[in-house]
């Protein structure tokens, strides 16, 4: 990742998605609140997407105290 991200909200009805640019992924992400049990790899599977994508766009290491349930991870949009 370089380190950088430039990153605009555009609202969509009542919906709020970002155009993430810079890094593993270029497009337009959707807001997901974690739920119990959630991992990373079952995450990325259900949406199309990579856990390398998942972790450079949401500054996630190997820790699995970030993956708490309630937090706002960023998802990457088909």
């Amino acid at each position: 990742m370089n380190g950088t991200k430039n990153i605009r909200l555009k609202a969509l009805g009542d919906d709020m998605m970002e155009q993430v640019s810079g890094g593993a992924y270029n497009g337009a992400v959707f807001m997901y609140t974690l739920q119990p049990g959630d991992k990373l790899s079952v995450l990325a599977h259900r949406f199309g997407t990579t856990v390398r994508v998942l972790r450079e766009l949401n500054n996630l290491t190997d820790d699995p105290d970030q993956l708490r349930p309630g937090r706002t991870i960023m998802i990457p949009q088909r």
